[in-house]
C-alpha cells in the first residue's frame, strides 16, 4: 500500500461466533492505528472506509465472495482485501504473521492474490469550499458538451494531485487538444489505465516523466475554475471530437473525512427526499454530517435546488437533507483553529470610559483585542505604568474564560517622539531607528507578561499597509515591515516561546493588501513564520448587503489571504461599519450576524478570530454593540454577543 494512502479501515468479522473472532482480531486492531473492526456487513454502512479488509467465511457474503459484494453494495470503498479464513484459528496465524511483518493488508503475503484497488481521485485543489461548477456532459442535446467536471477553485489555489502516478504531458496555453495550461498524470491501477487531465493551470511544479503521489501540489489554479478530465484506455468510456476513452470524473472521487454542513440552522432531516417527507430531526450550521452517498456523487448535488443528499448526524439522525442548504467539507476542516475558543470577538479600549466593561457583560464571545499603548499619547516609555494599566482588566478577562489580543502600533512606540514627526516623511533610517529601539522594548514588554499566561496572541504593529496619511495608521513599506517583523518577532520569542504572534492587519484589501503580504513572507529570514495573517476587511461582506459590501464580497478577502499562509489560521482583527451611526440597526444586526454565520459555515477552522470593531458607539467611528452610555442596543447586542 503506498505510504499516501489515508487510514480508513475496517475489518469484518463474520457474525457467527463473532466474539471467537474478536478475540483473534483484537491483536491486529492493537497494533495497526486506526483499524475499526465491523459484525458482519450485514446493517453496517462500510461505505465510510476508503480500505476493508474482509474475512470470507462461507454464508456472509453475496455469492460467498466478499469481493464481488463490496463492489456491488458499496461503491465507495477504494481497496478489497480477501482474508480466507474459515476458522478463528486460520485468522490467528494470518493476523500474527501480519503484525511480525508490520503488514497492514498483508501486502508480503506469498499467496495468489488478495488485495484489489480501485482507482480513484481525491479533491484536486486547496480552495475551499468545496464544489462542483460544472458537470460532466456528453449529450449535446442537454447543452453544451464537458468531457470533465468544473471545479470550483480561485486564483493561486494549489493544485493537488488526486492519484498518484507518472507525468506523461505538460502543456502550455495554445495546445491541440485546445485547452488552456495543463498536464496529464497516468496511474496503473491493477492493471486497469487511467489518465487524469488538470487544465487551467499556471506555476506548473512538476516536468514529463516525474512520479507524483497523492496529495502533492502540481501547480497552481489560474483562476476561479479547475477542470478535471479522466480517460479510461484503451477502449473504456466515450469519444469527443478531440479525445477518446472519457469517463466522468465524478464516479472516481473519494474525498477522505469527507463531510457537509448545513448553511442554516435548524435543517429539516426527512425519510424521504422530498419537502413531503417525514421530519426526523434538525440539524445546525455547526453540525458535521456524514453523506451516506457516493462522495462524487454527492458533491455534484451540493447547492442544488432540488436535490438532497442523504446524510447522518453525530447524534444519530439519518435521512435526506436539501443539498442547496449544505456546503461541502470535511472532518478535519471542521476542527476550530484554536479548539474549544469562539473566534467571534470585539475590540474593547483602555483609556475609554466605557470601553472596557465587566466580563459578565461580554457574553460567549471569545476573543478580547487591546492596543497596547506605552506612549501614553505624551512620548513615555515606561512599560511599568502600562502593565498597570492593563493587568487587572486581562487578568479578570482571562478569569471569565476570554482570550486576550495585543496589537502594537506608533502608540506602543513612536507616537510623540519629534525624532519621527511627521508620519509621512519618514525615511529608511528613522524606521532603522524606531525599528530597533521598539523590538527591545517588545522584549521587555513580552517578558512582563510571559509568565502569567495572560496573553493569547500579539499583533505586530497596524494596518502597515495602508496608503501614507491614512487615518489612525502609521503605513510603511514592505522592506522596514519586514525588518520590523523579523526584529519583534525575534524580541517576543525570547521571552516567550508559546504566544502567537501575527502579522498587523493588512487593509489594502484582497489585490494589494495580500501582494505586501506575499512580499513579507517572501523576505522574511526562513526560521520566522507568523503565527497567522491578520487582515481588516471594512467594506466587505455578503451579497445581499450592498450598503455594508462596497467593496466587494467577503469570500475575495478570505480566499486572497488565506493563500498567502494556508497551513496557517487567519485573523480578522478588526471589522465592522464606519462613520454610519445612523443605520437601522436591524440592517446592522443581520450584516454582523450573517457574516459571522459565512464565515463559520463556510470557512470550519480557518478563523482564530473575527473581531468586531467596537464594542462602544463613540469608540473612534465603529459602530457600537452598545450605545454611548455603555447600554444594550436591541437586537444588535444580544445576536452578537452569542453568535
Amino acid at each position: 500500500m503506498s505510504t499516501e494512502e489515508v487510514i480508513s479501515h475496517a475489518l469484518v468479522l463474520p457474525d457467527h461466533n463473532f466474539y471467537e473472532w474478536l478475540e483473534v482480531a483484537r491483536p491486529y486492531q492493537e497494533h495497526f492505528a486506526g483499524l475499526v473492526i465491523v459484525r458482519s456487513p450485514a446493517g453496517n454502512d462500510l461505505n465510510r472506509f476508503r480500505n476493508v479488509s474482509a474475512v470470507e467465511v462461507p454464508l456472509t457474503w453475496m455469492s460467498d465472495s466478499a469481493l464481488t459484494h463490496i463492489r456491488r453494495v458499496y461503491p465507495r470503498v477504494v481497496m478489497v482485501d480477501v482474508i480466507k479464513a474459515a476458522t478463528p484459528a486460520q485468522l490467528t496465524t494470518i493476523v500474527h504473521g501480519r503484525i511480525e511483518r508490520n503488514d497492514r493488508y498483508g501486502e508480503l503475503e506469498m499467496e495468489v492474490p488478495h488485495i484489489f484497488r480501485r482507482f480513484a481521485l481525491d479533491w484536486p485543489t486547496s480552495a475551499r469550499p468545496m464544489a462542483v461548477a460544472g458537470t460532466f456532459n456528453s449529450d449535446a442535446s442537454q447543452g453544451g458538451l464537458r468531457e470533465g467536471i468544473d471545479i470550483r477553485s480561485k486564483a493561486d489555489a494549489e493544485v493537488i494531485c488526486g492519484a498518484p502516478g507518472e507525468v506523461v504531458s505538460v502543456a502550455d496555453d495554445g495546445n491541440h487538444y485546445g485547452y488552456r495550461s495543463y498536464l496529464q498524470v497516468e496511474s496503473l491501477v491493477d492493471e486497469e489505465r487511467f489518465i487524469s487531465t488538470y487544465e487551467g493551470l499556471k506555476l506548473v511544479r512538476v516536468k514529463l516523466g516525474d512520479e507524483v503521489s497523492r496529495g502533492q501540489v502540481l501547480a497552481k489554479s489560474q483562476d476561479d475554475r479547475l477542470r478535471v478530465i479522466l480517460q479510461n484506455p484503451p477502449d473504456g468510456g466515450l469519444s469527443f471530437s478531440h479525445i477518446d476513452n472519457v469517463v466522468n470524473p465524478r464516479d472516481y472521487i473519494y474525498i477522505p473525512e469527507f463531510k457537509v454542513r448545513p448553511t442554516t440552522d435548524n435543517l429539516r432531516v426527512r425519510n424521504v427526499p422530498s419537502r413531503r417527507g417525514k421530519i426526523l430531526g434538525k440539524v445546525y450550521s455547526w453540525d458535521l454530517l456524514e453523506p451516506l452517498e457516493h462522495h462524487g456523487r454527492a458533491i455534484e448535488k451540493i447547492g442544488v435546488t432540488d436535490k438532497w443528499i442523504k446524510v447522518r448526524s453525530l447524534s444519530g439522525i439519518q435521512g435526506y437533507a436539501a443539498a442547496w442548504y449544505l456546503a461541502a467539507t470535511t472532518a478535519s476542516e471542521g476542527v476550530e483553529a484554536l479548539p474549544g475558543v469562539n473566534p467571534v470577538g470585539v475590540n474593547l479600549d483602555v483609556y475609554h470610559d466605557i470601553g472596557k466593561p465587566e466580563a459578565s457583560r461580554l457574553g460567549g464571545l471569545g476573543w478580547l483585542r487591546f492596543g497596547y499603548n506605552v506612549s501614553n499619547f505624551s512620548g513615555s516609555e515606561d512599560i511599568a505604568a502600562a502593565m498597570e494599566r492593563y493587568l487587572p482588566l486581562v487578568e479578570s478577562y482571562r478569569e471569565a474564560g476570554y482570550r486576550v489580543v495585543f496589537t502594537t502600533s506608533h502608540q506602543t512606540y513612536g507616537e510623540a517622539q519629534s525624532q519621527f514627526w511627521p508620519w509621512p516623511q519618514m525615511t529608511d533610517a528613522k524606521w532603522d531607528r524606531l525599528i530597533k529601539r521598539f523590538a527591545e522594548m517588545m522584549g521587555d514588554i513580552a517578558a512582563q507578561w510571559a509568565a502569567r499566561d495572560l496573553v493569547s496572541a500579539w499583533q505586530i504593529w497596524n494596518e502597515q499597509d495602508a496608503p501614507i496619511g491614512a487615518v489612525a495608521s502609521v503605513p510603511m513599506s514592505s522592506e522596514n515591515y519586514t525588518k520590523m517583523f523579523t526584529q519583534v518577532y525575534r524580541a517576543i520569542r525570547s521571552a516567550d516561546s508559546d504566544v502567537r504572534i501575527v502579522t498587523g492587519g493588512f487593509t489594502g484589501g484582497p489585490q494589494r493588501g495580500s501582494a505586501y503580504a506575499r512580499r513579507l513572507l517572501r523576505n522574511l529570514p526562513d526560521d520566522i513564520e507568523p503565527d497567522g495573517i491578520a487582515f481588516h476587511p471594512y467594506g466587505r461582506g455578503l451579497n445581499d448587503q450592498p450598503k455594508y459590501a462596497i467593496w466587494g464580497h467577503i469570500d475575495e478577502s478570505v480566499w486572497a489571504y488565506s493563500s498567502v499562509l494556508p497551513n496557517k489560521p487567519l485573523w480578522m482583527t478588526e471589522w465592522g461599519v464606519l462613520d454610519r451611526p445612523g443605520d437601522d440597526i436591524n440592517h446592522i444586526t443581520k450584516y454582523a450576524t450573517d457574516m459571522v454565520r459565512h464565515l463559520k459555515v463556510n470557512y470550519p477552522g480557518k478563523f482564530a478570530a473575527i473581531v468586531w470593531y467596537a464594542w462602544a458607539e463613540g469608540m473612534h467611528n465603529g459602530y457600537g454593540i452598545v450605545d454611548r452610555q455603555g447600554n444594550p442596543r436591541p437586537p444588535l447586542t444580544e445576536r452578537f454577543l452569542s453568535s
